[in-house]
């Protein structure tokens, strides 16, 4: 059961979605069918078609490139949204400090963007450097405070270095409101698998509880479940003897 909280981290990327950017992406995909072949536009619309990582990289640098972009289309925000996606591009050929320096860039252009700072922490993770990864998470939380992803991804981070009872208290800011929302279910599990590993028994028997309350059939849940209400059953059992 020890392998329980140190479990490989599974990290979600994110392309930007606000409002703007999808007013821009759609702005510039309409125009597509009515420009030449070599144009920003086009390019544009042919690396998120593109297959292969590099494929889209080779786009996106002709678009960073280019000198003639039309300024009304291609604001600092949508160059932001170019450097964003090179860096997830990069993510996926492991080159995570490339990935790094795109994605700083996209946020000097747009500090606020609140996927660019996720993609930023993911990375940061994956270069060994966790305190930075925590701050950027932060960020995210100075501008919305009640972003799940961010107090899943900071708990994540501090159970990796050890930090159980901050991690168990990020975990807790998710689910405070929305317990029965079963896309949560994880992080109920996330949450056990803490208290596990710190032998607080009972607390990780009730959260995998509360998983299969959401989601009855998780088979992993269930065995936890198993092995915790064991532990629960072998401490009581020394406590009698004792």
């Amino acid at each position: 059961m020890g392998h329980m909280h140190r479990r490989i981290l599974k990290w979600q990327w994110h392309i930007p979605e606000s409002n703007m950017v999808r007013h821009s992406v759609v702005v510039i995909s309409e125009l597509v069918g009515g420009m030449e072949y070599d144009t920003p536009e086009e390019w544009f619309k042919l690396a998120f078609e593109a297959e292969y990582p590099e494929e889209k990289i080779e786009y996106f640098d002709l678009i960073l490139e280019c000198e003639t972009r039309n300024p009304e289309l291609w604001s600092d925000e949508a160059i932001a949204l170019i450097w964003n996606n090179k860096g997830i591009a990069y993510t996926f050929m492991g080159m995570y400090r490339e990935s790094l320096e795109c994605f700083e860039i996209s946020l000097d252009l747009n500090k606020n963007d609140i996927d660019v700072w996720y993609n930023t922490g993911v990375t940061l993770f994956q270069l060994g450097r966790f305190e930075e990864a925590i701050k950027c998470y932060n960020r995210i939380l100075t501008i919305d405070s009640r972003n799940d992803n961010a107090w899943i991804n900071m708990g994540d981070v501090l159970e990796y270095m050890g930090r159980h009872n901050e991690a168990i208290e990020c975990y807790s800011k998710v689910h405070k409101e929305i317990e029965l929302d079963s896309k949560f279910a994880i992080v109920w599990n996330k949450k056990g698998l803490v208290y596990f590993g710190i032998g607080l028994y009972e607390d990780a028997a009730e959260c995998f509880s509360k998983v299969l309350n959401i989601d009855p059939e998780n088979t992993e849940a269930i065995e936890h479940l198993r092995i915790a209400m064991e532990e629960v059953k072998k401490k009581n059992n020394r406590l009698i003897r004792a």
